[in-house]
C-alpha cells in the first residue's frame, strides 16, 4: 500500500477507534506560556513544541515589543528562512518562505485567529492578510517552518503563519499608543476592553504611516478597526465574535516611467467570524467556524506613452478588484487513549473574485473549495510520537489533491529531541494565472492589444519536502532552540515565459505554464536563551542552496547565508535595551534580476517603564536601520536609518 493512502486511511478512520477515559482536550492559556509551550497551527491539535510535527517559531507578546517592529512583516525578517520587503509598491509588505520567484507572497498560509487572510487577486498574496492586526493586539504568532498542505490545504506550501489576537477577557480597560519620528512615521492606536469572565467584548482601532522608502512615490498608511467579543453561552460552549476592517492607501509607479505613472491606490479588507466552541465531554470537542471577508483593490492609472502607438497614449490602465471568500469549517477532536489523538473535519470555501479589467469577457471568476482533513498523533511508546496527517481538497482552480504528512519525533533524553518526516503540497494557479485575460483597447475601444491570455490548462505546483530536525527545551536553564535540515523539490512550478516582441511596453501574451522544476536545500537553526525573565537572547542562521533552475530571482531567491540577532536586558531603574541584528547574502531582489546583493539591518530599542497618573506607562526610542541605506524590495528602493518615539499608556 502506498504511504499516502496508509496516512489517509489511518487518520481519517482513527476518530471512530474505541476511546477509552482520559483527561479533558481543553487548552488554557497558561499552556501556551509554559516553559515548553503549546502549539496550535501545526497538526491542528494543541501540542507542546518538541512534539509537534515541525520546525515552529514563536513569537510572543514579549518578542513583539522589544523588536520595535511596527508591523508584522518586519518582524518576520528575524525568522529563520523568511525573505521580506517593507516595500508597498506592489502588494502590501510582503514576507516569503525559501525564496520568492515573482512580486507575490502566494507560497505562505496566513491565518488570524484561524481564518485564512489569503487574497486570490492577480497571483495571489497573503500581504493584505499580514496587515490585518495591530501589533499591540497580538498575542503571539506561531510559524511553521515547512509545508503544511496536510492540515490547512492549498497556499500552504511552504508555510504556515497563525497570527492570534490577545484574549478578550485578559484586555478589560482601555490602552493608548502614539509614535512619531523620522520619515513622517505617524502611528496612533487606541483599544477599550468591558466585561467578565462569561461576556467579553473589545474595540480597537490604529493607523500606521510614513513617508515609505526612498525613491518610491507616495505616503503609506494602514488603518484598521477590529471588534471581538466572547461569550459563555453555557457550561461548555463559547461562542467568539470577531469583525474588522483594513485599509491601506499606498503610492505606486515611477516618474521616469509614462506606462506605470505614479498614482495613489487603495487596498482594503473587510470581515466578519463565528467560532463556536463546545466541550461534548472530557475528551472530546467541537469546532464549527464561519467566516465572510471582502478584499478591494483599487488601482487606475492612464497609460501616458507613445510606445504602443498614439491611439493607445491616455488609455486607463486598470488592475482593480474586488474579492468575495466564505468559508465554513467544522472540526472534531478526540482523545481516544493516552496513546491515541486525533482532530478531522471539513471545510467548504468559496472565492468569488471580480476584474473585468483583469478578466476580459469574463468578468469574474467563482471557485469553490471542498476540505477534508485529518490528523492524527500515535504515542507508542513514551519517547516516541508519530504524527501523520492528510488533506483531500478539490476546487476549479487545482483540481483533486491529496496532500499527505508523516512525521516521527524521538525523546532521546530529557530536553531533546529529533525528528524525521516526509510531506506534500501543493498550490493551486491562482484566477489570474488560470482565467487571466487582458487587453487593453485603444481610443476608440477597439484594436486591443493581448498581454495576458491564460488558456486555463495550468495545474497545481506540487512540493516533495523531506526533513530531518532537532528541538531543544531546557526550561530549568533557559535554553530553547530547534535545528532544520531540509531537501524540498518543487515540479510543475506555475511560470509565465516573457518577451518583447513589439516596440511597446506591452508584453506579448504567452501562457502561464507548469515548467519550473528545482530543488531548495539546506539547513536552518534558532537558539534562545532566557537567562532571566525579561531578558532574552536569540541567534538564528540559514544556509540555502538553490538548483535546476536558471533564473536568477528564482535561483537567488533565498540569501546563501541569513542570519539574525536579537538581545534584550531590563534594568531594574524600569530601563530595557534591545538590539535587533538581521543580515542575508548573495539574495536577488523582487524586481530585478541583474545580480544579487548583501542587505544588512540593526535596530535598537530603548524603552522606560513608568506610572503615568497611577496607569502603567512605557516611552520608547527605536533607531531603524543604524548603518548604511539598504535597498528593499527593488534596487532603487531604500530603507534609510529611521528613529521614532512611542508613548505608550494604560488609561
Amino acid at each position: 500500500m502506498k504511504p499516502s493512502i496508509t496516512v489517509m486511511l489511518l487518520t481519517l478512520v482513527s476518530p471512530w477507534v474505541a476511546a477509552e477515559q482520559t483527561g479533558p482536550v481543553a487548552v488554557s492559556e497558561r499552556d501556551f506560556m509554559s516553559d515548553i509551550p503549546v502549539v496550535l497551527s501545526v497538526s491542528r491539535l494543541a501540542q507542546p513544541v518538541d512534539e509537534a510535527p515541525g520546525a515552529v517559531t514563536i513569537l510572543d507578546r514579549h518578542f513583539i515589543r522589544i523588536s520595535g517592529a511596527r508591523d508584522i512583516t518586519d518582524l518576520l525578517r528575524l525568522v529563520p528562512g523568511f525573505q521580506t520587503t517593507t516595500s508597498f509598491e506592489t502588494d502590501a509588505p510582503m514576507a516569503s518562505y525559501h525564496g520568492r520567484n515573482d512580486d507575490w507572497a502566494n507560497r505562505i498560509q496566513v491565518l488570524v485567529d484561524g481564518r485564512s487572510v489569503y487574497s486570490g487577486h492577480l497571483q495571489g498574496s497573503a500581504g493584505l492578510g499580514l496587515q490585518a492586526l495591530a501589533m499591540d493586539d497580538i498575542e503571539r504568532i506561531e510559524i511553521l517552518r515547512g509545508s503544511n498542505s496536510a492540515a490547512y490545504g492549498a497556499r500552504a506550501f511552504l508555510g504556515v503563519i497563525n497570527i492570534i489576537s490577545r484574549d478578550v477577557r485578559e484586555t478589560a480597560g482601555s490602552r493608548a499608543r502614539l509614535s512619531a519620528g523620522d520619515g513622517g512615521v505617524a502611528d496612533a492606536f487606541v483599544s477599550t476592553g468591558w466585561g467578565d469572565s462569561d461576556h467579553a467584548y473589545r474595540v480597537s482601532a490604529d493607523t500606521r504611516g510614513d513617508m515609505g522608502l526612498r525613491s518610491a512615490y507616495g505616503v503609506n498608511r494602514v488603518s484598521r478597526v477590529n471588534v471581538t467579543g466572547a461569550l459563555a453561552l453555557e457550561s461548555g460552549l463559547e461562542l467568539e465574535l470577531r469583525a474588522g476592517s483594513a485599509g491601506i492607501d499606498a503610492g505606486r509607479g515611477n516618474a521616469d516611467s509614462p506606462g506605470n505613472a505614479e498614482r495613489s491606490r487603495f487596498i482594503g479588507a473587510q470581515f466578519v467570524q463565528a467560532d463556536w466552541h463546545k466541550i461534548l465531554t472530557p475528551e472530546q470537542d467541537l469546532k464549527v467556524s464561519l467566516s465572510h471577508t471582502e478584499n478591494t483593490h483599487r488601482d487606475v492609472f492612464p497609460y501616458l506613452s507613445n510606445n504602443a502607438g498614439t491611439n493607445y497614449f491616455g488609455i486607463p490602465v486598470d488592475f482593480s478588484g474586488y474579492e468575495v471568500n466564505q468559508a465554513v469549517s467544522l472540526q472534531h477532536t478526540t482523545v481516544l487513549n493516552p496513546q491515541w489523538r486525533s482532530v478531522w473535519g471539513a471545510e467548504l470555501r468559496k472565492e468569488v473574485l471580480t476584474s473585468p479589467s483583469t478578466f476580459d469577457g469574463r468578468g469574474s471568476v467563482s471557485t469553490d473549495f471542498q476540505r477534508l482533513f485529518g490528523n492524527l498523533e500515535w504515542k507508542p511508546l513514551p519517547a516516541w510520537i508519530l504524527n501523520s496527517g492528510v488533506m483531500l481538497e478539490q476546487s476549479e482552480l487545482g483540481g483533486k489533491t491529496v496532500s499527505p504528512r508523516l512525521m516521527l519525533n524521538w525523546h532521546v533524553s530529557q530536553g531533546h529531541t529529533l525528528r524525521a518526516g516526509v510531506s506534500t503540497a501543493f498550490r493551486p494557479p491562482s484566477a489570474f494565472e488560470k482565467y487571466a485575460a487582458v487587453r487593453y483597447y485603444d481610443q476608440s475601444g477597439k484594436n486591443p492589444i493581448t498581454t495576458v491570455l491564460s488558456s486555463g490548462n495550468v495545474g497545481p505546483e506540487k512540493i516533495e519536502s523531506r526533513e530531518l530536525g532537532y528541538n531543544l527545551a531546557l526550561p530549568a536553564r533557559g535554553l530553547s532552540g530547534d535545528v532544520r535540515i531540509f531537501d524540498e523539490r518543487i515540479t510543475d512550478g506555475i511560470e509565465r515565459p516573457r518577451r518583447i516582441d513589439q516596440p511597446s511596453d506591452f508584453v506579448s501574451p504567452n501562457d502561464h505554464l507548469n515548467i519550473q522544476n528545482y530543488r531548495i536545500q539546506g539547513l536552518e537553526h534558532q537558539l534562545q536563551w532566557k537567562p532571566s525573565a525579561p531578558s532574552l537572547l536569540m541567534v538564528t542562521q540559514t544556509w540555502t542552496h538553490i538548483s535546476g533552475v536558471e533564473q536568477l530571482r528564482v535561483l537567488k531567491g533565498a540569501a546563501r547565508y541569513a542570519m539574525s540577532l536579537i538581545g534584550s536586558y531590563a534594568l531594574n531603574s524600569g530601563y530595557m535595551v534591545s538590539l535587533m541584528h538581521a543580515q542575508s547574502e548573495d539574495i536577488a531582489l523582487m524586481s530585478s534580476n541583474d545580480g544579487v546583493y548583501n542587505i544588512v539591518r540593526t535596530d535598537a530599542r530603548i524603552a522606560k517603564s513608568f506610572r503615568l497618573s497611577g496607569r502603567k506607562a512605557e516611552l520608547s526610542l527605536v533607531i531603524q536601520n543604524l548603518d548604511q541605506p539598504v535597498r528593499d524590495g527593488d534596487r532603487k528602493f531604500f530603507f534609510d536609518r529611521r528613529a521614532f518615539v512611542t508613548l505608550k499608556a494604560e488609561l
